[in-house]
Order: structure tokens, then sequence, then C-alpha cells
């Protein structure tokens, strides 16, 4: 109290300058019809301004949930697409028919980390075993492939990520089908290489990439556009391909359940000799 007392001694011309402004302040506000609506306006702008900028974190605080909600319904939406189904000849004597079963499902994860910086590059999710998730699921993202399952903890799971030098991807060009593999050369992480492209095709800047449907991945998923290519020795292209996915700003993906994977791999271990 006895310091308080002093500050208030100490500065108390300062603290009557003060409160006379702010009095005066007043009585030319509430005098003046120029000055008052003038106050108004300004009062209302800077209030105005506060509540946009309050409104705006709101929205930014909230685009969490919204990005989770839109990767949900995104893995919902695939397991309806038709590039998830395939048709089973039921064929017995004199029955013909067929049905659509389906052979992938989908479930979204968030990613929990993530690098692009190196040569082996992996990303992780907040998703596991209990989640049923296994290795070698293929993972993809809202633009395109993201890579595939290398390893599964009970709540989280790595990606072997397609800009990592071991990865491998069954790929060909959407437009006439020609086969090839796509694999990343550990150089720029918004580019990779498609490989075995014989020299006959037509191959064009802007010509889609896509994979085969031979592995993990369903048919038909984005890999990126050709950007460039070269002929080296040899009948075959070499062909840069920008990735359509954007590996640096990735949230959320979808983790693809190959549902016949079992009975594929129980028959082609059958045959193989």
């Amino acid at each position: 109290m006895r310091n308080l007392l002093k500050i208030l001694y100490t500065y108390h011309f300062l603290l009557l300058f003060i409160a006379l402004e702010v009095i005066s302040v007043i009585m030319i506000v509430q005098n003046n019809n120029y000055h008052s609506a003038a106050y108004a306006s300004k009062a209302k702008a800077i209030s105005g301004s506060i509540y946009a900028t309050i409104n705006e974190f709101k929205e930014y605080l909230s685009l969490k949930d919204a990005n989770k909600a839109l990767a949900r319904e995104n893995a919902l939406l695939r397991n309806y697409l038709k590039s998830s189904y395939g048709t089973f000849d039921t064929t017995r004597i004199i029955l013909h028919d067929s049905i659509y079963k389906q052979l992938y499902r989908f479930q979204e994860a968030k990613v929990v980390n993530n690098t692009v910086n190196k040569q082996y590059n992996y990303i992780t999710i907040n998703k596991g075993s209990r989640h049923g998730i296994q290795p070698d699921m293929a993972v993809i993202g809202p633009n395109g492939v993201v890579g595939k399952i290398n390893g599964v903890s009970e709540n989280f799971s790595n990606i072997l990520s397609v800009i990592n030098v071991e990865s491998k991807i069954s790929a060909k060009l959407k437009k006439d089908n020609n086969l090839g593999s796509a694999r990343w050369e550990g150089k720029d992480f918004e580019h990779c290489t498609l490989f075995e492209i014989p020299q006959h095709v037509n191959v064009q800047k802007g010509d889609t990439v896509v994979t085969t449907g031979f592995t993990s991945f369903p048919e038909g998923i984005i890999i990126g556009t050709v950007a460039g290519f070269t002929t080296k020795d040899g009948n075959f292209y070499e062909i840069d391909v920008k990735l359509s996915t954007d590996f640096n700003s990735l949230s959320y993906v979808s983790v693809v359940e190959y549902l016949m994977k079992d009975e594929v791999v129980k028959l082609e271990n059958s045959t193989q000799k």
C-alpha cells in the first residue's frame, strides 16, 4: 500500500493530465455530432477487424476437424467406386451370370511424421495392427499414389514413400496401357522416373501415368504426368514423371486393403516352382 501511494504521489501530475484528456475526449464526442460519428465509425472498424481476426482463428482451428472429416468421407466414397470392385464370372454349365464383388477397402489415416529430404523417406500414420493395417498394403492420398505399408505397430504404421530409393511401383501410360516401372532416383521429391516403356510408343508431355493393378494398388490410381523423356542406349525411354502427390504438404491418406490378396498369394505360391 505504501508503495502504491508513493507511485501515485510521484506521478500524480501525469495521471491527472491523462484523466483530463480522457474527460475532454468524452465531452467532445458526446457534444459534437461530427466527432461522435467519426468515433463510432472508427470503433466499429476496429471491433469489426477484431471479430474478423477471431473468426479466422476459429476457422483455422476448425480446419483440423474439417480435414479429418473430409479424409474419412473420401475413404468411404472410395469403397463405392467402380475401381474398387471386380467382375466375377459365375458361369456353371448353363448358368451365365456375373456379379460385382468388392476387391478393395479403404481406411483413412492421419500423417503424424513425414520426411522428403532423404534418400530413404518414410511416412508415419496413426493407424496400426489393431485397425487392421498390415505390411504391403497400398497407401494413396487425395491426389494419387503415396506408397506402401512397410512396418506396423499396434497403433501406428510406417509407409515406404514413393520418394524412397527402394520404392518401385508397377505403372502404365493411361492412354494406351503400355507397362513400365516407376522408381524414384533420389533427386527431386516432386518427380520420379518411369522405365521400360518401348521407344516405338508415342510418348508426349502431359500423358498420365497410373497404376496397373498388378500389385497392392487398385488399377488406375494416378502417379503423375509426363514432364519430359529421353532415349538412352537400348530400346526404352526414361520418362520424367511429375508426381501428382505433394509429399511436402501431405496430411491425410487412405490405406488400401486388397480383399483378395490371401487367395491370390495362396494360388501363386502353389503354382510357383
